[in-house]
């Protein structure tokens, strides 16, 4: 009968069908006993806990879509970042998923890195690396696998983000949103853009026919199952969805993603003070 009772106000005091965690997120909390396991714990929410939004500042600024990866590590576009590169004193990283009697979670930015080869507005190495100056907070916080292997050509995906890229077709919404998106075939997609566009380091997907449906916020995650498959580089608007959304592949940049993980884990990379990492 107590335990009957306890689950009865747990549901009440959290009104979705989400998984709730003891303790918050620290430094040392292990990875993979916060990672997301699916949609199955989720189903009302419709998204996970690791979906987050880095901004420039203030609630009206610029946002970027965001995967959480590990407690001080968010992966995100550098394209998306790249126009606030300076202004990291204002910078921070907010969580999308709180119960209700919690306040939304935030860190400021510490640093920001990307590989040396990325070029603005260009989709190779289009990837960034943000790291928080404390931990997410949050019952529901939690962190996202990264793909092990490339889907196959007509695989289904689950986009995310606020539709900030669609302002022409229509208003954002308040509360992130997802859609499905189909992997498709690199050459294919290559075809649809000037030559030499549709780098080495990308995947590419069709975006729903309809408009309304279509989301491509700047690092907007693509997910197979559950784990991270890419983020949402540039190249393509909601505005006209029959040339494909290009993604920089998660697969193709996770080298570099482990990298920038030993260096935080062994302090490798610098703490210092605030910035944008010279890989700029």
């Amino acid at each position: 009968m107590k335990q009957q009772l306890l689950l009865l106000l747990i549901y009440l005091a959290c009104p979705v069908k989400s998984k709730l965690y003891l303790n918050a997120i620290t430094k040392n909390t292990k990875v993979i006993d916060r990672q997301w396991v699916g949609f199955g714990l989720n189903e009302e929410l419709e998204l996970g806990g690791w979906l987050v939004r880095v901004r420039s500042g203030g609630a009206e600024t610029l946002s970027c879509c965001g995967a959480y990866y590990t407690p001080l590590l968010v992966i995100s576009s550098a394209n998306c970042i790249n126009p606030f590169r300076y202004q990291l004193d204002d910078a921070s990283v907010v969580s999308t998923a709180n119960a209700v009697d919690e306040d939304f979670s935030f860190s400021l930015v510490h640093s920001v890195y990307t590989p040396h080869d990325f070029v603005p507005q260009k989709t190779n190495y289009d990837i960034a690396i943000v790291r928080l100056s404390t931990p997410l907070k949050g019952k529901m916080t939690e962190f996202i696998k990264l793909a092990s292997k490339q889907p196959v050509a007509g695989t289904s995906f689950y986009t995310f983000g606020w539709g900030y890229d669609s302002l022409e077709v229509q208003p954002p919404s308040d509360e992130p949103r997802k859609t499905i998106v189909h992997h498709l075939d690199i050459d294919r997609c290559k075809k649809q853009f000037p030559k030499g566009f549709v780098s080495n380091t990308v995947l590419c997907a069709q975006f729903p026919e309809d408009s309304f449906e279509c989301i491509y916020d700047g690092g907007s995650p693509i997910v197979w199952k559950n784990v991270l498959v890419g983020i949402a580089s540039v190249g393509a608007t909601c505005k006209n969805t029959t040339n494909p959304g290009i993604y920089t592949s998660i697969i193709k940049m996770k080298p570099y993603i482990l990298e920038i993980h030993k260096g935080v884990r062994s302090n490798q990379l610098s703490r210092n003070k605030r910035q944008i990492h010279p890989q700029w």
